[in-house]
């Protein structure tokens, strides 16, 4: 379908911003984050939260951007799974622009933080289609020192480098490991199960209800401490860590959504952790409890409909089944 005549102004207006000298009147006046706003029609690629799309403003022909869905400012913020998807991007990036416009070289432009992403600060790669040097134009500083002297600069700082490896390990060293999930199996004297409705931003699966639970946060502690914390915020339910006894362990892969702050658009992404599922039985029918956290509804479910549930995820189901045949 040929766009209308309104439609190729503006994408003229687009093409030509760079070179036409007007586009620092509008990155200035943008007054939003554009990265939060993707339009589908450029899009090219999405999958795990992370879009690979067409660049509005481009500095060449089959100039490509990765962006992650979530508004975040560093790589730092990445988990695994969005980190391991931009790599695969990149990858598909490079290939598609020789594929498409015949070019074999690609440079990839990380903004990263405030400073460097003007008036978005929200983490993008360039994937720049490059044909010629003259496409990458610096002013170059006046230099102060040498390489060696340079060098030296940063050696002598090694004690600073030591505590700012140490601090990164203790903030950020999880997300490059495995998570912990734990949800516990409540079960009253009626024999019924706790599940819990979640809000679109936390939603899993299908829509699924599941056990009150969550990640674990705190490794200093033991995971069914963490446990009886998470629980206690979804249910109100003060709970004895030491009574809650293993069902399972598994490592899992789950597909989960993210809403971006600013749209309010949920994204997919795949998960993947270990699972520990807990029992604790006896529970009173008619216990008052109340929904906290990202639970936003909490349901008694009887263990004769877990089976049939449409709504209760086969991880869950075979969980129950091992303790509720």
């Amino acid at each position: 379908m040929e766009p209308s005549s309104e439609e190729h102004k503006k994408q003229l207006y687009y093409r030509d911003a760079r070179t036409g000298g007007y586009y620092d009147g509008i990155w200035q006046n943008v007054g939003k984050c554009v990265f939060c706003d993707l339009r589908d029609k450029y899009i090219v690629m999405e999958e795990n939260g992370i879009v690979m799309t067409i660049v509005l403003y481009a500095y060449i022909d089959g100039q490509l951007m990765i962006i992650p869905r979530r508004h975040v400012r560093s790589v730092k913020e990445l988990t695994p799974d969005e980190w391991e998807t931009m790599r695969k991007m990149m990858y598909i990036a490079k290939k598609m622009i020789r594929k498409v416009h015949g070019l074999k070289g690609m440079q990839i432009i990380q903004k990263d933080g405030v400073e460097a992403q003007s008036t978005v600060e929200h983490l993008h790669f360039q994937c720049m289609p490059f044909d010629a040097p003259d496409l990458s134009s610096w002013n170059y500083r006046q230099l102060k020192n040498t390489p060696l002297e340079n060098a030296r600069l940063y050696q002598r700082e090694q004690k600073r480098i030591a505590n700012y490896a140490k601090r990164f390990d203790e903030k950020y060293e999880r997300t490059s490991q495995i998570e912990i999930n734990c949800n516990l199996l409540l079960i009253n004297d009626r024999a019924e199960v706790l599940l819990h409705e979640r809000p679109s931003w936390a939603m899993i699966g299908d829509n699924w209800i599941s056990p009150p639970g969550g990640m674990v946060h705190d490794l200093n502690r033991t995971l069914e401490e963490e446990l009886a914390r998470e629980v206690e915020e979804e249910t109100g339910l003060a709970l004895e860590p030491t009574k809650f006894d293993l069902v399972s362990s598994s490592i899992e892969k789950l597909t989960r959504h993210r809403q971006s702050p600013t749209s309010g658009k949920t994204s997919p992404y795949i998960h993947q952790f270990l699972w520990n599922i807990y029992l604790l039985r006896g529970v009173e029918a008619g216990v008052n409890l109340t929904p906290g956290d990202d639970a936003v509804k909490l349901l008694w479910v009887a263990l004769s409909d877990v089976r049939s549930h449409p709504r209760i995820s086969p991880g869950v189901k075979a969980a129950i089944a091992k303790v509720a045949p």
